[in-house]
């Protein structure tokens, strides 16, 4: 029998004959055909009988316990959602609940009203479950993805367009996007599909390297140039040579190692540290970061002749969240490899789960997703992931700010400055103005309107913080690289704020 919410088969399992009176009048009057059973042995034998959809299951019953019968059950109805009971909740009881598969395990005496809550969301959880293995059919070949970039969304088309426009030429890449998008597959994919594809491919995180050692890590040392250089050590340009080099988090690399990288590219020379001698490499460079290059090099934070070296063919990586059409074949991707990992069976995906995972922003994006589905194969029951497998994070996403252009707009400024600045100056704070603003809807005639707003918001947290922009950026909810890049907007069109 298919279960739904108004009428389900429920079995109860107790040998507390006054609770399961009780029980079944809760739940009868719920619309609930309930079964009962006064022991593990004769609960096995109905639910291999009946089929129920949920069981209520007591833990110390007189004969088998409450967990062993569950492991029994897991044999005799893998489909039925098995919630356990118990009095005595210890440690050892709700790891042994949870490792041999109960939906949930609920503590007495229980508020009669809560458990009922728990049943039916245990019975959406048995139809979804039903549904997934009705429509469990994968969605990629992962051989047909072997570069990892799965997507067949529009943006990610543009993408890998992209890669094929650039990939047999030499020309430097430069690779923008938030982090985890997946700015080093598409490096690889480069090096893969270019005319260097045997010669070496060596990736460097610039971001994870010191300062005092990141110059030796590129470009060598001789033996004795530093304490502890007890050897001479050939760097990564020469390592690379041949092949083609990625610098990830190029945009936290010092001004001084940006100059011999910008000579590296300009004269294809690079000298080790201590070292006298000029070396030729021959290197394809592939850059990538997650910050506003612009925007550090009008703030002298980067070169600006490395830049336009760099910023020969940028591939601009969209955020997950623009491109949320591809979450379905991504999470397929993800399961059947995580699978062949273990050399297990790819789990499915219930309906539910998808439709949290497709609502969810993902501000870690791409790897923030692998991470969930990781943790949701080590978490889920079965062969089926459930919502209730998924983090909390995700299952109840956090609001997030509106997305927009900020472009200064006078004649929107002129029209609206009266309210807008009313509304300012009536909120005791940034953090309360954006929720008069965006989360009552005050204000909805647009853009330029929008943009306006944001202006006035970015101005009183910068004044609020005296320009700090690390702790405007918290009360803003938005990232900082995002706020640096929104002050350089407000500069450029002579909009002054806190400096």
């Amino acid at each position: 029998m298919s279960a739904t919410i108004n009428s389900a088969k429920v079995l109860i399992i107790d040998d507390d004959k006054d609770l399961r009176y009780s029980l079944r009048r809760a739940l009868a009057g719920q619309g609930h055909n309930v079964l009962e059973a006064d022991s593990g042995e004769s609960g096995v034998a109905l639910a291999k009988r009946e089929q129920p959809d949920v069981i209520l299951l007591d833990n110390r019953m007189s004969g088998i316990s409450g967990i062993e019968t569950l492991q029994m059950l897991r044999g005799a109805q893998p489909q039925a959602m098995v919630i356990l009971m118990t009095a005595f909740g210890t440690t050892q009881t709700a790891i042994e609940a949870m490792k041999f598969g109960a939906y949930d395990y609920v503590m007495k005496p229980f508020d009669q009203a809560k458990l009922i809550a728990l049943v039916d969301r245990a019975l959406g959880a048995r139809r979804d479950l039903s549904s997934a293995t009705k429509a469990g059919r994968s969605l990629v070949n992962p051989a047909d993805y072997k570069e990892g970039l799965v997507g067949s969304s529009e943006p990610m088309q543009e993408v890998l367009k992209s890669i094929g426009q650039v990939a047999a030429s030499d020309a430097t890449v430069l690779i923008t996007g938030e982090s985890g998008t997946g700015k080093e597959l598409v490096a690889r994919c480069i090096a893969q599909h270019s005319l260097r594809a045997k010669g070496p491919f060596i990736a460097v995180n610039c971001a994870a390297i010191p300062e005092n050692l990141i110059e030796s890590e590129l470009f060598g040392h001789e033996k004795g140039s530093f304490t502890g250089a007890t050897n001479q050590k050939p760097g990564k340009f020469e390592l690379c040579d041949g092949g083609t080099i990625f610098l990830d988090e190029i945009g936290d690399m010092s001004l001084p190692t940006q100059t011999k990288v910008l000579r590296a590219i300009q004269d294809g020379e690079i000298q080790r540290v201590g070292g006298t001698t000029t070396l030729k490499v021959s290197v394809r460079l592939v850059a990538a970061t997650n910050k506003d290059l612009e925007a550090m090099v009008a703030s002298r934070q980067f070169r600006e002749d490395l830049f336009y070296r760099l910023n020969v063919f940028r591939i601009r990586l969209p955020a997950l969240r623009d491109r949320k059409d591809d979450i379905p074949l991504l999470v397929d991707y993800m399961l059947q490899r995580q699978a062949a990992a273990r050399k297990g069976k790819p789990k499915r995906l219930s309906n539910e789960a998808l439709e949290k995972l497709i609502a969810h922003d993902w501000p870690g994006n791409v790897r923030e997703l692998e991470n969930v589905i990781q943790r949701a194969n080590v978490i889920a029951k079965g062969e089926t992931i459930l919502a209730k497998d998924l983090p909390q994070e995700v299952t109840s996403p956090r609001r997030s700010a509106p997305k927009t252009t900020l472009t200064a707009s006078p004649a929107a400024t002129v029209l609206i400055q009266p309210e807008v600045s009313v509304v300012v100056a009536a909120a005791p704070s940034s953090q309360s103005l954006y929720d008069t603003i965006y989360k009552q809807n005050r204000i909805d005639d647009g853009r330029n309107i929008l943009n306006t707003i944001e202006i006035e918001l970015i101005k009183r947290a910068m004044d609020e913080t005296r320009g700090n922009q690390l702790r405007s950026s918290i009360i803003l909810g938005i990232n900082r690289s995002t706020l640096k890049k929104r002050l350089l907007e407000m500069q450029q069109a002579g909009i002054k704020f806190f400096t």
